[in-house]
């Protein structure tokens, strides 16, 4: 219940109360507000108050408003560099938590696009990771990666609870990341995309591909990304010196499966 009696405005208070329910997870981050009516049911205000309350919160970036389908909680915005090569855990970099839900894994034949992305035998066998990737328990990207099955042997056996695909490679099969080839495109969800990402028909996707490279620049695994352009925003460097062009590297990559 707010109070009549107090120097503090109504509209204020009201802001306060929805933080404070969004802090306590009443509200979590992509939900979609009660209506208007029920607002003032809720906190026994009027109509007035809260779309001043909820106008205010849209323009600091808590809520949003969304034509035709309601406010909704905003999700905390994911910065990355286009540059980057880290992951998805890495580009929360501790300030929100990041969970994982696995849709699938299996083995299939590289076949010759991710042969020739791998620098390996088409006839060879990858392995595909897919993901739903979370912030704070709102969905931020789906992930499909793919690594060569040869490279990391029982691999499958780690991808458990809420792994981190950069953590084993690191951890467990001692990889370095140097270098990464980005594309990035824009495009409207579709309705896979949509309902796994909570977002609305129409809405902008990021859609990622990238080939990470170790220190003697073999291909460590391709991934296709789809991230949410609604809380997803990307740093550009001007440092040039990094530019890479994509090309086949099969002299080193049949170096690494021959050795023993």
């Amino acid at each position: 219940m707010l109070e009549q009696n107090t120097m503090k405005p109504l509209y204020e208070q009201l802001m306060d109360a929805i933080r404070e329910d969004i802090r306590k997870q009443v509200y979590k981050p992509g939900d979609k507000l009660p209506t208007e009516t029920e607002l003032e049911n809720i906190y026994s205000v009027s109509r007035i108050t809260v779309r001043r309350a909820v106008k205010e919160l849209c323009d600091e970036n808590i809520l949003i408003k969304k034509q035709g389908k309601g406010t909704f909680v905003l999700n905390r915005e994911i910065r990355s560099h286009l540059e980057g090569i880290g992951g998805f855990h890495d580009a929360l970099g501790g300030m929100q938590r990041a969970s994982t839900e696995l849709l699938s894994i299996d083995e299939v034949e590289a076949g010759q696009e991710f042969g020739d992305y791998l620098s390996m035998p088409a006839s060879y066998s990858i392995i595909r990771i897919r993901r739903v990737l979370s912030a704070d328990g709102a969905p931020v990207m789906l992930d499909t990666c793919y690594l060569p099955a040869f490279r990391y042997p029982g691999i499958r056996q780690r991808l458990t609870g809420n792994f981190s695909v950069y953590g084993i490679l690191r951890e467990e099969y001692g990889i370095k990341m140097t270098t990464a080839e980005k594309v990035l495109k824009v495009r409207r969800a579709n309705g896979e995309e949509q309902l796994l990402l909570n977002c609305g028909e129409g809405d902008p996707v990021f859609d990622i591909f990238k080939i990470v490279y170790d220190e003697n620049k073999i291909p460590v695994h391709v991934s296709i990304s789809i991230m949410n352009g609604e809380n997803t925003s990307y740093i550009i460097s001007t440092d040039n010196r990094n530019h890479l062009k994509i090309k086949n590297r099969k002299k080193k990559v049949n170096e690494l499966i021959e050795q023993p």
